[in-house]
């Protein structure tokens, strides 16, 4: 069996940024699972995975462009604390918070009631090279492929849904 377009791939992975850093991996972990062909990881990483077959490794280098964007420096706002709703005094370098249309920032500076938001992905402008190895391909049940997700056996019992995937 190959990863192919609806197929569950199994995958190790290690990701270091330009600089060598390890940036993300579950090396350490369960493979992560993902649904091919449906979006549930990088683009680019994705395609790149296409054809290979179980204990094949591959290493790909994604440009930020492929990966999580550009860094964006007009993400990055000044805002005063009073602008928080209750509860601005947990506010602490690293905290997320949500912007009122929806958008995810962290705060990366605090100075007294001024506080800096940034709505750039953390991984955004890095270029990220994967070290990626198929541990297992196989077929999706049906739910899973109606879905376009992994179904967690031992959270949803017997690949099915159940009320915490969000699905329904």
């Amino acid at each position: 069996m190959i990863v192919e377009k609806d197929k569950i791939v199994s995958i190790q992975y290690n990701a270091t940024d330009e600089t060598g850093v390890v940036v993300d991996s579950n090396t350490e972990f369960e493979p992560l699972e993902y649904l091919h062909g449906h979006g549930n990881i990088l683009e680019t990483l994705e395609n790149a995975l296409s054809g290979l077959q179980i204990a094949e490794e591959k290493k790909i280098t994604l440009a930020p462009g492929e990966a999580y964007g550009e860094f964006n420096p007009e993400l990055v706002f000044e805002v005063n604390r009073e602008q928080f709703p209750e509860g601005a005094e947990q506010i602490q370098l690293g905290t997320m918070v949500q912007s009122s249309d929806g958008l995810e920032l962290i705060v990366t500076d605090i100075d007294g009631d001024k506080i800096v938001l940034d709505g750039n992905h953390p991984l955004a402008g890095r270029t990220l090279h994967f070290s990626v190895t198929i541990k297992n391909i196989r077929q999706p049940t049906a739910e899973e492929l109606s879905h376009g997700h992994v179904h967690d056996a031992h959270t949803h019992g017997n690949n099915s849904c159940g009320d915490g995937c969000g699905c329904h």
